[in-house]
Order: C-alpha cells, then structure tokens, then sequence
C-alpha cells in the first residue's frame, strides 16, 4: 500500500500528510490487530503524517496509533488538508460520503483503494485520481 500511496503522490512521500479512513482489520470491529500494518506503522519521521479515521461510531479510543498519526472524528477531518487518502477498511460509512466535500477539503486529489470500495468511474468525475487495487 506504501508503494501505491507513494505513487499516487508523485513518487515521493517527503512531506506528504495521508487520511486514512480504517485502521481496523475488518468492517464493524475496533479491532487494530493485523490491521495494514505498512501504512500504520510507516514512519512520519521520513516527511509524511497521518490523520485517520479509525472507527465510525467507535466505542473507544484505540490504545495505541503509531507516532504521527492523529486520530480524528470522521472522514472528513482525516481529508482535511491530505494529499492523498488511502481507504484501508470496507465500512459503508466511506462508501456514503460527500465527495464533493472530500473534494473541496483535501490538498490533492489522490483516493487509493484498498477494498475496491468506491467506484472509479464516479470518483474519477468528481476529480480524483482514484486507485484501486488490482483494476484501472
């Protein structure tokens, strides 16, 4: 996912800040065990940052986020001022959104899929550089 996050941002991750919508290893959890790891624990002391939306309507804060990565409320704040948002885990809550909004509060444009959640046809219009995984 580093690499494809990596790619989607110009390929470099200098000074990159990244949403990331779903840490959890399955929808419906708040379960952080073998969530992506590579996203989670990459290192925001090598330029990037990481704000992310870790649970709709979590019951409680997580333990432990690695170094760098801000927990925020909803989708919309872990956009905010992202170069790049990865969707790591296939809750409907993002599947939902106003991307319009997603648009408009977002730096760049980049949207990488790692559940093939989104339509790429829809986020395309909408001005997204989306990415799936394993389709165009």
């Amino acid at each position: 996912m580093i690499d494809k996050i990596r790619d989607a941002v110009g390929g470099s991750l200098a000074d990159v800040t990244i949403g990331l919508w779903g840490l959890t290893f399955k929808a419906d959890t708040d379960d952080l065990r073998d969530s992506p790891r590579d996203v989670r624990r990459s290192s925001p002391a090598r330029g990037r940052s990481g704000r992310a939306r870790v649970r709709p309507r979590r019951r409680r804060r997580p333990r432990q986020l690695a170094p760098g990565i801000e927990l925020c409320a909803d989708a919309y704040e872990a956009a905010e001022g992202a170069d790049a948002v990865a969707l790591l885990t296939e809750w409907d809550e993002f599947r939902w959104l106003d991307f319009d909004r997603v648009h408009e509060v977002m730096r760049g444009r980049a949207i990488v899929d790692a559940r093939n959640l989104l339509d790429p046809a829809a986020m395309r219009r909408r001005g997204f550089a989306y990415q799936g995984v394993g389709r165009r």
